[in-house]
């Protein structure tokens, strides 16, 4: 310890000194080139000069590694002292990613120039990323040069890790990410990116019908003056009339009926299932021994919604319900010549051509009478790619606890 301590920086065999060294320079210089820029959003260029890159970049490391393997400097960013205090910078860079909010309107100029709203296409994010493969390469090289079977588990996790990154940084630009509106019966085959640009798709969907199951609405008391939710221990109270009796802020609570979907006649609401209608509860309320019946309702874009006046200070009323799940059933075609028919509803999207769509929202204000649905589309062609390294590292993974760790192989190299 003590002649590491007293070494010369950049003398004799480079140490964690050196990386820490390497790693804050690097990330000291994409900071740099960012704010330079203006806080600029960096995006790879698409397919094939993303792919012709990545070429390039692995003909020229392997070259390098052929002609230099010997190299000081090879070995060491072949070895955990390059790696550690890389995967710390870059830790750093996700750490960052976390506890600022990404893909907003930066607040400050400070935050605006450095990126930190889209670190992911900043300058620090790339050469880190960059720096990394580099050192994966390396190692992966190492591994596979004389292969043996001892090397098996590390190679692959290694090499898995690598294309993992590989893939994620170039296949950035070559993914879409769109917003389809589609409105019942008719045919939708453009979207909207992020930026609000239209794009023209290979696939074309109709949507025959969209259906949303509520839960139950939920009811509260007001204040009659201020007209905000009375707090019961500094907290808003709400009950589910999912029950025929309940009390709220005091007050006991009968169901006398309940109506899913009611149109107003006179005082009084009656079942009916038009578009516009709205829950609506008759009920009676009781206080300090005084009995109120009437009518709330939590109202739609075509009926308003209506309060029942307990006394001078207080009202209860009915909140809008809220969706338990929302569906849509589509008709999907593709240029490909391909038709099929599928609901799709959240976390349950449907995959076609390369394509992945997810439903996303509806119409809010119109609630289960929306005739819209929001479609998200993604496509990302690299993904493939990212989910065989995943299956390399976890292969490795098995391999190394099936055999165990091999004798001097994990000390030297990327953990």
């Amino acid at each position: 310890m003590s002649n590491e301590n007293n070494r010369k920086t950049w003398k004799q065999t480079w140490s964690y000194r050196e990386g820490t060294i390497v790693t804050a320079a690097i990330l000291l210089l994409g900071f740099a080139l960012q704010a330079a820029g203006g806080g600029m959003v960096l995006r790879v260029a698409a397919f094939p000069w993303n792919l012709v890159a990545g070429l390039v970049f692995l003909a020229f490391l392997i070259i390098a590694f052929i002609l230099w393997q010997k190299n000081p400097i090879i070995k060491w960013l072949g070895g955990v002292k390059a790696a550690l205090p890389a995967i710390l910078g870059f830790t750093f860079l996700v750490l960052l990613m976390g506890f600022v909010k990404q893909d907003v309107e930066p607040k400050s100029t400070l935050v605006k120039l450095l990126g930190l709203t889209h670190l992911v296409k900043t300058w620090p994010f790339i050469l880190i990323n960059l720096y990394l493969m580099i050192l994966l390469g390396i190692v992966t090289l190492r591994r596979l040069t004389p292969f043996s079977l001892k090397n098996a588990g590390f190679f692959l996790n290694h090499f898995g890790l690598f294309l993992v990154l590989f893939s994620t940084a170039l296949g950035s630009s070559d993914m879409q990410r769109l917003r389809m509106n589609c409105y019942e019966d008719q045919t939708e085959w453009r979207a909207v990116d992020t930026s609000g640009k239209t794009v023209e798709l290979p696939v074309a969907i109709k949507l025959l019908n969209f259906n949303i199951d509520e839960f139950r609405p939920k009811v509260t008391i007001i204040d009659n003056q201020s007209g905000q939710i009375v707090l019961n221990k500094g907290k808003n109270q709400f009950e589910l009339l999912d029950r025929n009796s309940l009390d709220l802020f005091g007050y006991h609570v009968e169901v006398e009926q309940f109506l899913e979907s009611s149109g107003k006649v006179g005082d009084a609401y009656f079942p009916v299932n038009e578009p516009g209608s709205a829950p609506s509860a008759k009920v009676k309320v009781t206080k300090d021994g005084i009995e109120i019946s009437g009518w709330v309702c939590s109202g739609s874009y075509v009926n308003q919604p209506e309060a029942l006046k307990l006394n001078e200070a207080h009202s209860l009323v009915m909140l809008p319900a809220e969706p338990r799940k929302f569906s849509s059933e589509l008709d999907i075609q593709t240029k490909s010549g391909k038709q099929v028919t599928k609901t799709i509803e959240v976390n349950r999207p449907f995959k076609i051509d390369g394509w992945t769509i997810y439903q996303l929202s509806y119409n809010t204000e119109m609630g289960r009478w929306s005739n819209l649905s929001v479609l998200e589309l993604v496509r990302d062609p690299w993904l493939p790619v990212v989910y065989f390294g995943i299956f390399l590292m976890m292969a490795g993974a098995a391999f190394l606890f099936i055999t165990g760790k091999p004798k001097n192989g994990g000390t030297e190299h990327v953990a």
